[in-house]
C-alpha cells in the first residue's frame, strides 16, 4: 500500500527538495503563478508543487516519488501551447524544464543537432545557422516556445508546407518514464531500421507518455536566396484559386500563407499605417515565400510565380527580399495575433486541416456558422496545407453562455473538417481544450489503443493527466 502525504504541498516539497536541492523546488504562490496558466484561454490551474530540474536524473527523481504517491506531474515547456496541453488540470506537480537549456552539439558532417529540451526554438535555429545549417520548423512562437515542446506537440510553422513537420527531423530522444528510468529512443544515424521505432511515438503525445530531457534533430543546408511576394485578390475564391495553381506548379514554396478579410482590416486597424495591398476592392492577400540557391534560379521561380499570382491579382504582384518574418510584406501577416488580442479581446484557436482543394468550402462554411451565431471569426495561415487557423473571437473569458456558444461553433466546425477529410488539428495538439473532440475523428478502437499505449508507458496515469483522449 503507498504511503498517503498529510499535507500535500508542505510533505511533498520536502520529499522533492531532499532528492534535488530546495533551490529547484518552489512553493512560493506569485512564482507558481505564471506556470498554472499557457498562451490558451484555459485560464490558471492551481497546484501544489513547482519543480525545476537541472537534468534527467532530477526528472527521474521527481518522476519515482511522484510515481509512488500518485501526484500527478505537468510537463511544462515555455507555456506557447493554444490547448491547453501543459496545464496543470489535477494539480500536483509542475515540472518547468527551462533550466536544461544547453546546445550540446551540432554536427556539421552528419547533418544534426544535440539539445536540452528547454532550448528556445529561435536560439536553436541561430545557433545552427551560424554553421551555415537550418532547422526548418520553427514555429511562431519559436522566440519563446522550447524545442522539447515542440516535439512534444509535433509542431508544424509557416515553412510547413515544403518541410513538413517537427516529426521529419526527430532523429533520437532521451525520455524519462514515469517510473523514473532514463532511456534514448533511436539513434543518430540518418538510416535505422532496427527495432520498433519508439521515437515517433514520443512525439507529439503531449508529455502523456513521458519527460523528453534531450533531443536529436536532423539539419539541412541553409539556403542562400529569399524571397517574399505579397498579392492582393478580389475574393477568397479568386485566392484559393492561386493557391492551388502554385501547388499544382513546379514551384515549391518555403511558405503559402492566406489572410482573409477579416484579419486584413482587424491587423490594418490595429497597425494604424498604410500596409501593402491593404485597400477598398481587396478582400484577401496570399503571401508566398520561396527560396533559391543562387540568383538565376530565383529570377525563375518569380518569374513563374508572379504569372500564376497575377491571373486573379488584383493589381500588381509585390516583391521584397525574406524571410517572410523580417520582410515589409510580412509585416501584417505577424501581426494579426497582436492586433486580436487588443481591445480586451480574447479568441479560440481552431487549427483544423483539410484538404487543400476542399478549403475555400471549408472557409465558407465557418464564416456562415459563425455569422448566424454573432460572432466575429478571423482566418489565416498556412494555406497550402489546408491548416488555415480560425480565431473565433470574444470579449470575456467569464461569460459562461459565451464560453458555450464558442464549443458549440468548435465542435460544429471540426465535424466540418472531418466530414470533408480533415483532421482537428494540424499543428497544435489536442490537451485539455480539444479532447471533447477527438471523437468526431477516432473511432472507439483508435481511442481505445492509444489509452492501451498511455497504460504500458505510465500505468498509475500520473503524467500529465486530463490530456488528449
Amino acid at each position: 500500500m503507498r504511503p498517503e502525504l498529510k499535507d500535500n504541498q508542505y510533505d511533498l516539497s520536502c520529499l522533492l527538495a531532499r532528492e534535488i536541492g530546495w533551490e529547484r523546488v518552489i512553493v512560493d504562490e506569485n512564482i507558481k503563478l505564471n506556470y498554472g496558466k499557457d498562451n490558451s484561454i484555459a485560464g490558471y490551474h492551481p497546484f501544489d508543487v513547482l519543480v525545476k530540474p537541472a537534468n534527467a536524473f532530477d526528472i527521474a527523481s521527481v518522476l519515482r516519488i511522484c510515481s509512488a504517491h500518485d501526484v500527478p506531474v505537468t510537463p511544462r515547456g515555455g507555456g506557447s501551447g493554444v490547448t491547453g496541453g501543459a496545464l496543470p488540470v489535477r494539480g500536483g506537480v509542475v515540472l518547468s524544464l527551462e533550466g536544461l537549456s544547453r546546445i550540446i552539439e551540432i554536427e556539421e558532417v552528419e547533418g544534426y543537432v544535440v539539445a536540452e529540451a528547454g532550448v528556445i526554438t529561435a536560439d536553436l535555429c541561430k545557433a545552427v545557422e551560424e554553421k551555415h545549417l537550418m532547422y526548418p520548423v520553427a514555429p511562431s512562437s519559436a522566440s519563446f516556445s522550447f524545442i522539447g515542446g515542440n516535439v512534444a506537440e509535433n509542431a508544424g510553422s509557416v515553412r510547413s508546407c515544403k518541410y513538413g513537420m517537427t516529426s521529419e527531423y526527430v532523429m533520437n530522444l532521451e525520455v524519462v518514464s514515469p517510473d523514473g528510468r532514463i532511456f534514448w529512443t533511436g539513434s543518430n544515424r540518418r538510416k535505422n531500421s532496427t527495432g520498433i521505432d519508439l521515437t515517433h511515438l514520443f512525439v507529439g503525445s503531449e508529455g502523456i507518455l513521458g519527460v523528453i530531457s534531450k533531443v536529436v534533430l536532423r539539419l539541412l543546408p541553409l539556403p542562400a536566396i529569399k524571397t517574399v511576394l505579397l498579392a492582393g485578390y478580389a475574393t477568397l475564391e479568386d485566392a484559393c484559386k492561386a493557391i492551388v495553381a502554385i501547388r499544382q506548379s513546379r514551384l515549391q514554396p518555403s511558405a503559402a500563407e492566406l489572410i482573409c478579410e477579416n484579419a486584413l482590416r482587424i491587423t490594418a486597424e490595429y497597425l494604424g499605417a498604410a500596409e501593402p495591398l491593404v485597400k477598398d476592392g481587396i478582400s484577401t492577400h496570399v503571401l508566398l515565400e520561396l527560396e533559391a540557391g543562387d540568383t538565376h534560379q530565383m529570377d525563375e521561380m518569380i518569374g513563374l510565380a508572379s504569372t500564376i499570382l497575377a491571373e486573379d491579382a488584383v493589381g500588381r504582384i509585390l516583391q521584397d527580399k525574406g524571410p517572410m518574418e523580417g520582410s515589409g510584406l510580412g509585416k501584417v501577416r505577424f501581426s494579426i495575433g497582436n492586433a486580436m488580442t487588443t481591445r480586451g479581446r480574447f479568441y479560440r484557436d481552431i487549427d483544423a486541416c483539410v484538404p487543400l482543394l476542399r478549403l475555400n468550402e471549408y472557409i465558407r462554411y465557418m464564416e456562415n456558422v459563425c455569422k448566424n451565431s454573432h460572432i466575429s471569426l478571423v482566418c489565416f495561415g498556412h494555406a497550402m496545407d489546408g491548416n488555415v487557423h480560425a480565431m473565433l473571437l470574444f470579449d470575456s473569458l467569464h461569460d459562461l453562455d459565451r464560453a458555450n456558444q464558442i464549443d458549440c461553433i468548435a465542435e460544429k466546425i471540426y465535424a466540418k473538417a472531418v466530414a470533408i477529410g480533415g483532421v482537428i488539428s494540424g499543428e497544435h495538439g489536442i490537451g485539455c481544450l480539444q479532447k471533447e473532440f477527438v471523437k468526431l475523428q477516432f473511432d472507439q478502437v483508435r481511442i481505445g489503443l492509444m489509452q492501451q499505449v498511455k497504460a504500458l508507458f505510465d500505468p498509475s496515469g500520473i503524467l500529465n493527466p486530463g490530456k488528449v483522449f
